[in-house]
């Protein structure tokens, strides 16, 4: 006990010495601005959405105010990063069944989300970054923590994922296509990062 515990003294004291090994995350906070909104909330007749960004993915709340069922199309939906790259998307509320379900029969796609008649489903949008390496291995053979270990978040958490600061003031979009009935309507909503502390 004793030799593990100068372990760990020597270890944090090398930490101290080099810089730290504390990794401070990066807070972001968030606005909406194109449709300018300073709820992080949008409403037309149909469909209304709500936004929680954070560092990894952003919350989302998507509510049908029709009659009739209508329809996230996930293989179309889209985040635009800062720099204006296209990344597909993954959504729901559980990052490694997403990405093992994206593979289903061979097919790199994801079939569109129902919702129903006056109901809402709430998830989480993540980047899909599995068309870009591991294409047609088994996610289904890969341990969930491996799956998660790979997740690529938004934006970086620490400063050994990259410099949060120099993304102040700089927006990125997310296009959500919703099906209504055979008719795609395509819902984009820019945000800017207002601010980046540690």
């Amino acid at each position: 006990m004793i030799r593990f515990l100068r372990q760990k003294k020597i270890i944090f004291s090398l930490c101290l010495i080099f810089g730290g090994c504390t990794a401070t995350s990066y807070q972001y906070n968030f606005s909406l601005i194109e449709p300018l909104n300073d709820s992080m909330s949008f409403e037309d007749g149909e469909v209304g959405f709500k936004f929680s960004p954070s560092q990894e993915k952003i919350q989302l709340l998507i509510m049908n105010k029709t009659d009739k069922e209508i329809h996230l199309v996930r293989d179309e939906a889209e985040y635009l990063d800062h720099t204006g790259k296209s990344h597909r998307i993954h959504y729901g509320s559980d990052y490694v069944q997403e990405v093992r379900n994206f593979t289903q029969n061979g097919r790199l796609s994801v079939s569109s989300m129902r919702i129903d008649p006056n109901s809402e489903v709430s998830g989480y949008v993540w980047i899909n970054n599995w068309p870009d390496f591991c294409v047609g291995e088994d996610r289904h053979s890969l341990a969930s923590q491996r799956i998660d270990y790979l997740m690529e978040p938004l934006f970086p958490r620490n400063r050994y994922q990259g410099s949060g600061e120099e993304l102040k003031d700089t927006t990125f979009t997310l296009i959500l296509p919703i099906d209504f009935d055979g008719y795609i309507t395509h819902y984009p909503f820019s945000f800017r990062i207002d601010d980046v502390t540690s």
